[in-house]
């Protein structure tokens, strides 16, 4: 082979590289909300995405911005109204990394909603399917769970007036019931086919209080600094947010949701993996129960014990570099 075939041959190979490792990206930036600008001072900083207590305001997330004011929470913040894992609105690890970012999905006795919302690089394409996925918790400081936390894929921003709902509506739903969960992240995912030309997706609630599903869940755990507070509101954090084109994942990532062998299915206990291109650690398992709470999250083994399971079926999830390229039922007898 010659010196230019040579040099030829290995630019194909590093393009085809480099669009295999792109064609499961995350289509948006800042997913689990780690990139920030450090405020010009922490103790005047109250978890604002926009630091208001400076001149000029300083800008402390990065790529994602804000209708109302949600509130942004670090482990960096020095002191508890901000912080992680303790915080104004309760107790929680994050997710993934150090941060999450929060905000109100519903307010008893009166109407107010806040949305976080990012601006896409490039606007989707008519006719490709976008998954989405995201993570939340309940702040274990307010007593109303909600079903209503929703995303809205849009080719403009709309408009909003203060305080209220944004009358959108949302193409992913929140499709695991009341969200009441505070030591666990429950996952909110649904598949999208784009218009063409959406630019912007918004995080929240959309509807208004009387379509707005609430239950009354309680407290263990109120603010002594703000007692009443804890009686007023239905407020959630998010983490890890992963928009996936899937019309662009490779054939060998479709094709493995077949290719995978996952068996005794009904079990009384274990299960096995066989099949698929997996090597023990290059995957991650999930498992959901029916109303979608995550009860296994680990990298993928040969074999999996779920003798400890209730009997019924769940949801098992197999993901590869944070995309998901297999879901499958398994029904524990």
């Amino acid at each position: 082979m010659s010196k230019l075939n040579r040099i030829y041959l290995l630019i194909v190979v590093f393009l085809c590289l480099t669009l295999f490792n792109c064609k499961s990206q995350n289509l948006l930036a800042n997913s689990s909300f780690e990139n920030y600008n450090t405020p010009v001072n922490w103790n005047l900083w109250g978890g604002d995405f926009i630091g208001y207590y400076s001149n000029p305001a300083d800008t402390v997330m990065v790529d994602w911005k804000q209708y109302q004011s949600p509130d942004f929470f670090t482990s960096a913040c020095p002191h508890a109204y901000s912080g992680v894992p303790v915080n104004l609105f309760g107790y929680s690890q994050a997710k993934d990394g150090n941060n999450y970012v929060g905000l109100y999905v519903f307010s008893y006795g009166g109407l107010y909603r806040e949305y976080i919302y990012q601006k896409f690089t490039a606007p989707l394409i008519a006719g490709r399917n976008y998954c989405l996925s995201f993570y939340v918790s309940r702040g274990d400081r307010c007593q109303y769970a909600s079903k209503n936390i929703e995303a809205y894929f849009t080719a403009s921003l709309p408009y909003m007036a203060t305080y209220f709902n944004i009358p959108a509506s949302p193409q992913i739903v929140n499709q695991t019931g009341f969200i009441s969960d505070t030591t666990q992240w429950t996952n909110i995912q649904g598949c999208y086919t784009a218009i063409g030309g959406e630019k912007y997706i918004i995080i929240g609630n959309f509807k208004n209080d009387t379509n707005t599903d609430t239950l009354y869940v309680g407290t263990n755990n109120p603010d002594p600094n703000y007692p009443g507070l804890a009686q007023r509101y239905s407020y959630y954090y998010i983490d890890d947010v992963t928009l996936i084109d899937q019309t662009t994942v490779g054939l060998n990532e479709i094709n493995e949701n077949n290719a995978f062998e996952i068996y005794p299915n009904p079990t009384t206990g274990l299960l096995n993996f066989s099949g698929g291109s997996y090597r023990k650690g290059d995957y991650n398992v999930k498992i959901l129960d029916l109303f979608g709470k995550e009860i296994i999250n680990d990298v993928l083994k040969e074999e999996l014990d779920i003798s400890s399971f209730d009997k019924g079926v769940y949801t098992l999830l197999i993901y590869k570099n944070k995309q998901l390229v297999v879901t499958k039922k398994v029904m524990k007898d």
